[in-house]
């Protein structure tokens, strides 16, 4: 046998620059608030010694107090507000060689600047990149500009996208109940020809395989179904919003609704939801390593909420992870091998928050525990034995699929 060959773990040169010139700026803040008459260690204690603006004062303590200088960089001041620190430092009589230092730690962040990014903007972009800690402040900040540019080249947007799965097991002991509510709300077009697309439906095994087609039956019996989408009418807006379906690509269906017209006063509320039964496997096989459950991210949002209700006794103890990836290549869909690669760098995570509906109240969700409890009676399922875990996402990418994902259990001996 070989020897094992070992790549060398060598940094990127910037990344090396870049960690150097934030812990000297760094560190020239900390020396400078360390020869302060009075210990400061607030803002409003900093802002008052020296005698300047709060939020200043804020972002200089932030970077002294961040243990990621990478993060830190999103709270660097610009040249401006650089020279207001340092004047109120000389007129209260820090040594001059304290402030001198701050000056040439800022001159070498300004040369990062110039050397490798040429403005202000990309260089945060790069740093974030590398940060290791505290990074969504700035994920969220730059999420919400591309939410805002989406909006524009899309022509359509809505205050939050709800995608809700209910788990229980199947009728064979082996395969799962999924029933499923998606819903957007407050969605509407920005200009009158935007297309207003609300679901993308298609089902197969964790290897991508369609082996068992699904069978779609409406949770709402009075419901008009069209090929999966079942409005469930007491939570819609008012007309019910009008839905069609298009053929798409790689065996998907896309579920779109006919916008009414432009701006808030045509703006339309739509919850659809349907149950698949005896539709995933319960248990780990060689197609299926991960119970997956994903939101496609088709129309700019504010807020994703995707919750998973899974009855107690499905899958045991599970620790779910909060993953979204990039979808610029729509030829190849979620799930599908090598999918890792499209992984995007977001750092979101799930929470559990207990069990039964009430838990699911949302600022973001109008009537949410109401509507679970409506699911839960329509199916005769007793609601206050599933687990409720939440994966919430502020301006989440588009395209983009976010996925709560967690390890199938080993099948029983």
């Amino acid at each position: 046998m070989g020897n094992a060959i070992t790549k060398p773990n060598h940094r990127p040169a910037f990344e090396v620059e870049a960690e150097r010139v934030l812990r000297s700026l760094r560190g020239a803040f900390g020396e400078l608030f360390d020869s302060l008459p009075e210990p400061a260690v607030k803002p409003q204690q900093i802002a008052q010694a020296l005698g300047i603006d709060k939020k200043l004062a804020w972002r200089v303590l932030k970077i002294v107090q961040s243990p990621d200088p990478f993060a830190a960089a999103q709270y660097v001041p610009g040249i401006a507000a650089i020279k207001t620190f340092t004047d109120s430092a000389t007129r209260i009589a820090t040594p001059k060689s304290l402030v001198d230092g701050l000056h040439r730690a800022y001159a070498d962040f300004e040369g990062l600047i110039r050397a490798h990014a040429g403005d202000r903007a990309s260089l945060e972009m790069m740093l974030t990149a590398c940060a290791k800690d505290d990074r969504t402040t700035a994920d969220i900040a730059h999420r919400r500009m591309a939410f805002r540019g989406n909006s524009f080249i899309w022509g359509a947007q809505a205050k939050t996208q709800l995608k809700t799965v209910f788990v229980r097991p199947g009728d064979d002991p082996n395969l799962i109940h999924l029933a499923m509510v998606n819903g957007f709300f407050k969605l509407r077009q920005l200009r009158d020809d935007a297309p207003l697309t609300v679901a993308r439906i298609r089902y197969s095994d964790g290897d991508g395989v369609v082996r068992r087609p699904a069978e779609f039956c409406p949770i709402d019996p009075n419901s008009k179904e069209e090929r999966g989408i079942s409005l469930l009418r007491d939570f819609c807006s008012d007309p019910l919003p009008e839905v069609c379906t298009v053929n798409a690509d790689a065996g998907f269906v896309n579920c779109e609704l006919v916008g009414n017209g432009v701006g808030d006063m045509a703006a339309i509320t739509c919850v659809e939801g349907n149950v698949a039964r005896n539709v995933a496997s319960r248990y780990r096989d060689k197609n299926n390593t991960l119970g997956e459950n994903g939101a496609h991210i088709c129309i700019p949002c504010e807020v994703l909420v995707l919750d998973v209700l899974i009855r107690e006794d499905t899958f045991g103890l599970i620790t779910p992870e909060a993953v979204v990836y990039g979808e610029l290549l729509r030829g190849v869909p979620y799930p599908a091998p090598n999918r890792e690669r499209d992984l995007l760098t977001i750092q979101e995570s799930v929470a559990y928050l207990g069990k039964g509906p009430a838990v699911l109240h949302s600022s973001d969700v109008p009537k949410y525990p109401k509507l679970a409890r409506y699911v839960f009676n329509q199916l005769g399922w007793d609601g206050e034995r599933f687990d409720v875990y939440r994966f919430r996402m502020e301006y989440p990418v588009v395209p983009s699929t976010a996925v709560l994902r967690f390890k199938l259990p080993e099948p029983p001996l």
